[in-house]
């Protein structure tokens, strides 16, 4: 049926959507959209923590009981007086942990870690740290270096006195396990403070990495059923300690490494002989106990005459080159020096250089 010109006119007038009205049309479908997204990944269940988050999670809060003891002992602060002010996990340029000792050289490495900061009576003290839970852990100043008291005296100064016994002690327990012998059995050939060039104490595994910086230690020899133990370490007395021994000799230099280990046990026995009679002297001067009684140093010198660098009064000494061995002994946070010559049965003195009148400053020991 034919459109009547009326019918032709209200179709030709009927409201178009505009452009406009077409682009915000758009925008609300697209909206409604994304909402609906949110809603299912919102509802959708959770991932659970792996494994690794968890470990951090320990890492950091025995780091943070760490630091909030150190400001306890540093500051005198109670530790319900210290806050958490901000945690954070932090890559440093290097294994000085972002805070430097002037002195000190570091491996350039990145070296991962966490930044923690604490608050306590207004102030704010910065930790640096590794991801090992009980490593290093510095109070960092402003300047950027350590402060001078609290964790980092505990993990950069370590006190010689207190760590070369125990390390020698740990050595000896390690030779009882490894050779079935006992401890009375073990001496104390030398020990020697040394720089290792790198982290791996001057024995390195043949495929393990290790980072290139100076690290101070001790070179522990034990003796034991005539053979010659060495040992390496570095200054944590609980740390790291290496029984080293030198690589399988060739055909060729099995003649040599066999003149070599002679050569050592012969200078082994003297000196093991020599800490035996010191000992069984500070046991009957002392009343100490052996077993209380360590060795704390060993050294072999050269005495300028036949003193042995511990003269009488009214003592008369050949001037000649006496090659010998000082040696020192610790029981109850005392000290004493003993030396003598290479002679395993010979001159044995308790030599005590430091005398205010009323002490001889030498004992010879029968």
């Amino acid at each position: 049926m034919p459109e009547s010109s009326e019918e032709r006119v209200a179709y030709r007038w009927q409201p178009r959507p505009s452009t406009a009205t077409k682009v915000v049309a758009a925008l609300i479908v697209a909206s409604l959209s994304l909402s609906a997204c949110g809603i299912r990944k919102f509802l959708a269940p959770r991932a659970e923590p792996t494994a690794v988050q968890a470990d951090a999670d320990e890492t950091l809060s025995r780091l943070i009981v760490r630091a909030k003891e150190d400001l306890v002992q540093s500051t005198s602060a109670a530790a319900d007086e210290i806050t958490v002010v901000s945690t954070e996990e932090v890559e440093w340029g290097d294994t000085g942990l972002g805070c430097p000792h002037p002195d000190e050289m570091y491996a350039q490495m990145i070296t991962p870690g966490y930044l923690i900061v604490l608050e306590s009576g207004g102030n704010t003290y910065d930790f640096h740290s590794g991801t090992d839970p009980e490593g290093p852990l510095i109070q960092c100043t402003e300047d950027g270096t350590p402060a001078l008291s609290g964790t980092i005296e505990v993990v950069t100064q370590m006190d010689a006195g207190v760590a070369l016994p125990r390390l020698i002690e740990r050595a000896i327990e390690d030779l009882v396990q490894a050779t079935s012998a006992a401890a009375d059995e073990i001496a104390v050939v030398s020990t020697e403070e040394v720089e290792w060039s790198d982290t791996s104490l001057g024995c390195p595994q043949p495929d393990e990495m290790y980072a290139q910086m100076i690290t101070p230690g001790y070179l522990i020899v034990l003796e034991g059923g005539g053979n010659a133990y060495e040992y390496h370490s570095g200054t944590d007395p609980e740390g790291p300690l290496v029984q080293c021994a030198d690589d399988e000799p060739t055909e060729d230099e099995t003649q040599s490494g066999a003149d070599v280990a002679s050569a050592s046990n012969a200078q082994a026995e003297p000196l093991a002989r020599l800490i035996q009679r010191a000992i069984a002297d500070l046991v009957q001067t002392t009343s100490a106990a052996a077993d209380e009684i360590t060795v704390v140093n060993t050294e072999e010198v050269e005495w300028s005459d036949t003193s042995l660098g511990c003269p009488q009064p009214d003592g008369m000494y050949a001037q000649m080159i006496t090659p010998g061995y000082l040696f020192i002994l610790e029981r109850d946070g005392e000290t004493y020096e003993y030396h003598s010559g290479t002679d395993p049965e010979g001159p044995l003195v308790q030599c005590n250089l430091e005398t205010d009148g009323e002490e001889e400053p030498f004992r010879i020991v029968k």
